[in-house]
């Protein structure tokens, strides 16, 4: 049987994946308490009229959210894939949305914030960044605000009910990256070459630390230490207190998939179509696989083991064990309709696929 979670949107209930990589820290890990099957097959799968898919969607409930490039916003009932409602917002979707407190939060490439009401989709406010928003909002839960970039390179505190903006702070060049949060931290990584830390009470910033490289890719936060890859062919350990690259992890192409993390060990694809495992401390590498496309979203990990999407239309599925002697890490993949290049969306019993054909997919037990 599958857990079937009955759609509250006053809470957000521990076995939703309401923001893009799973939680604010963009661990891409599953709660523990998630279970999925040993073998998944597709139970539907639902093409949009027009249009595509680049963003990762979220799920609350019994509710699906997912943006697209002609269709605006829409909601998808979680068992059938049936739509709830569309929200035409008047421009492409190329992000992630978020929730929080009853509201969706999806940004567009016009450089609008819209807050939807996540039983309708009517709008309760909008506000206008700085310039295009390809990225995720995250959500300060301590303050109840909403962050979100811009690829005019600031980065906005809202208050979430009301859209109002309590601070901004200023980088040199896109942000591009879902704006991680730890502790009172937001962490940023833009195309200016740094890792930016901010503090969320005031929107000041705490300290730079040179990447050497652009990026967009977003940054895992584990405690003392970020982790995140680079346009310069470069995955990076970092202590952020201590403003410090603790190592760099060389590769032949670029690193645009956000990383997954669990006991140590950091998951990753790159644009040389590999899965990579590193030890987060070192920075060693622990094994690889190769898949037969680039690899742009990112990893999830489900108990002992990584689902990571495929520009080859592929989601695979590789053991976590961290012995690189394990011979066999391919434990399976599933073949969708389009490529892949948002991350796969995790609850109990099922996964979430978006593709760059327009098919939203639902996997689930064979």
């Amino acid at each position: 049987m599958f857990l079937l979670l009955a759609t509250n949107f006053a809470n957000i209930h521990a076995a939703d994946w309401h923001l893009y990589r799973g939680d604010a820290a963009a661990t891409g890990q599953a709660e523990q308490n998630i279970k999925l099957p040993e073998n998944l097959k597709i139970a539907w799968e639902k093409r949009l009229e027009k249009g595509f898919f680049e963003a990762t969607p979220i799920i609350v409930g019994n509710s699906i959210f997912v943006g697209s490039s002609d269709e605006g916003m829409q909601a998808f009932d979680l068992q059938t894939g049936n739509v709830k409602w569309t929200r035409a917002i008047g421009n492409d979707v190329a992000a992630p949305a978020a929730y929080f407190e009853g509201l969706v939060f999806v940004g567009d490439i016009r450089g609008t914030l819209h807050a939807l009401d996540a039983e309708t989709g009517n709008v309760k406010w909008t506000f206008k960044a700085k310039g295009a928003i390809d990225n995720s909002p995250n959500i300060d839960s301590q303050t109840k605000r909403v962050l979100i970039g811009s690829q005019a390179g600031t980065l906005h505190a809202l208050e979430a009910q009301t859209g109002k903006l309590v601070w901004e702070y200023e980088t040199e060049d896109q942000i591009r990256c879902f704006p991680s949060i730890s502790g009172r931290h937001c962490f940023v990584a833009g195309c200016d070459s740094y890792l930016h830390v901010v503090h969320l009470d005031t929107g000041k910033g705490v300290s730079k630390i040179p990447l050497e490289s652009p990026t967009g890719s977003t940054p895992l936060i584990s405690g003392d230490f970020a982790f995140v890859g680079t346009e310069g062919n470069e995955f990076l350990g970092i202590d952020w207190k201590n403003e410090k690259v603790l190592w760099r992890f060389e590769m032949r192409q670029a690193v645009r998939s956000p990383a997954a993390y669990k006991d140590g060990t950091i998951i990753f694809g790159g644009m040389d179509r590999t899965v990579y495992a590193l030890d987060s401390k070192t920075g060693v590498e622990r094994w690889r696989y190769v898949t037969r496309g680039r690899i742009e979203g990112g990893a999830v990990i489900v108990g002992n083991r990584v689902y990571i999407p495929s520009m080859d239309s592929s989601l695979y599925v590789l053991a976590f064990q961290t012995d690189e002697r394990q011979v066999e890490r391919l434990i399976g993949s599933i073949e969708v309709t389009g490529r892949l290049s948002t991350s796969p969306a995790v609850v109990a019993g099922r996964i979430i696929l978006a593709t760059d054909e327009g098919v939203l997919t639902c996997l689930r037990e064979e």
